[in-house]
């Protein structure tokens, strides 16, 4: 059985809640804590879940809100530290067919703009997209490249309010940035 987007949401916001940033902001990390495995909830099995939601849905909205997270995913555990992220290690080949399957969305021209933007924004952090599209794929490779240096702010406050609940750690991210950085 598959579980919904918003049981994933779900979950992947209660793994969220371990990670060793959410302890000091409460005040509770020491020392040990810091080092400690128990913070670092494995998101390779929900990273593995949203792909097979994209695989086996038969509706264009879910696949889509489904490889918009695996994106992020992919782009989030390489671009920040694990100790916010709280993503110990996500599976090599499920990070590669995400970028496959949005390679073939690239080619059709069929992302829609919410997904443009947030593809842009992550190809400022080149290397985290690039180490999958040199495997062929040729048009993630080329929009990363011609995006990476492009200046992008964060969205409007005003672009982002009530479109981020319940799409886990991706909304969580994308309000927190509209809200703090404009």
């Amino acid at each position: 059985m598959t579980n919904s987007l918003r049981e994933l949401s779900d979950n992947e916001l209660r793994l969220s809640a371990k990670s060793v940033f959410t302890y000091a902001h409460a005040g509770n990390v020491s020392p040990e804590i810091l080092d400690s495995p128990i913070l670092f909830a494995d998101y390779r099995s929900l990273h593995n879940q949203y792909l097979s939601l994209y695989n086996t849905s038969d509706d264009d909205t879910v696949k889509t809100e489904a490889l918009k997270r695996l994106i992020f995913l992919n782009w989030y555990y390489l671009a920040e530290p694990n100790l916010l992220t709280n993503i110990p290690q996500l599976d090599d080949e499920t990070m590669f067919e995400a970028y496959r399957i949005l390679n073939d969305l690239l080619k059709a021209g069929t992302l829609d703009d919410e997904f443009n933007w947030m593809l842009a924004f992550y190809s400022k952090w080149d290397y985290t997209i690039l180490q999958f599209a040199e495997d062929g794929l040729d048009e993630l490779m080329t929009f990363v490249k011609d995006n990476r240096w492009e200046i992008r702010r964060p969205p409007a406050k005003e672009w982002i309010t009530g479109k981020m609940d319940n799409r886990g750690q991706m909304g969580k991210y994308l309000t927190a940035l509209s809200e703090t950085i404009l």
